[in-house]
């Protein structure tokens, strides 16, 4: 499954492309309404919320499965990592085959870089803005997780990913895209502190050789 354009909130629209721009290196383009990101493959649009707004979405980037470590030393001279409550700030997952790091950008959203070390997309070289390939995960938080993860898998001919469907917890896709179903509330890695709220989004791109659309809240899939 592959993630080809996502549209989130942001209060602070100017502040967003400081960071995507300046932090990350990625190419951005700022209207008056409007932010866009190109993220390798991935098309990210921060649309502008109003000054209430301060709810928080997480977002994966993944990266080459080689280049963990150059990726931690790139971004670690730029910003703060997030940790957990022991103080670790890589996260590797035995039944995913991944490592994970992540941060915030300047709205507060929960971003993680992830090498899937089952892809096939070694690269050479040290670590820098273009080897950021792709929005790979998108949280989707609901209040019945089972449920939204059956009406993705029917729907759109997606599978759950690397487990059972979980009442607090499932991912439904593949290792290039991951649509992530936390029950609401619960708090997104690691011990960041910030809830899984249901907020604006529209996630969209191609899986099985047809293109799909989810967009809310509440959640429209379409297909």
């Amino acid at each position: 499954m592959d993630i080809s354009f996502l549209e989130l909130s942001a209060k602070d629209l100017p502040a967003q492309r400081d960071f995507y721009a300046n932090i990350l290196e990625l190419p951005t383009t700022l209207d008056s309404a409007t932010l866009e990101v190109k993220a390798g493959k991935t098309v990210l649009r921060f649309t502008q919320a109003p000054s209430e707004f301060k709810d928080a979405y997480h977002v994966a980037f993944n990266i080459p499965e080689n280049q963990y470590q150059s990726a931690k030393d790139w971004i670690s001279s730029r910003l703060s990592l997030l940790r957990d409550k022991n103080g670790t700030e890589d996260f590797k997952s035995q039944s995913w085959n991944s490592t994970s790091l992540y941060f915030l950008d300047a709205a507060g959203n929960i971003l993680e870089f992830i090498a899937r070390h089952n892809l096939q997309n070694a690269a050479t070289g040290e670590f820098n803005a273009s080897q950021i390939l792709n929005v790979s995960e998108i949280g989707l938080p609901s209040e019945d997780v089972i449920m939204l993860a059956d009406q993705l898998c029917t729907q759109l001919g997606l599978s759950v990913f690397k487990q059972e469907p979980n009442e607090t917890f499932t991912a439904v896709g593949d290792d290039n895209g991951l649509l992530i179903l936390p029950i609401k509330d619960r708090i997104w890695m690691p011990d960041s502190g910030v809830p899984a709220k249901l907020l604006p989004v529209t996630v969209r791109g191609e899986a099985n050789g047809r293109e799909w659309e989810v967009r809310g809240v509440p959640y429209e899939i379409l297909s």
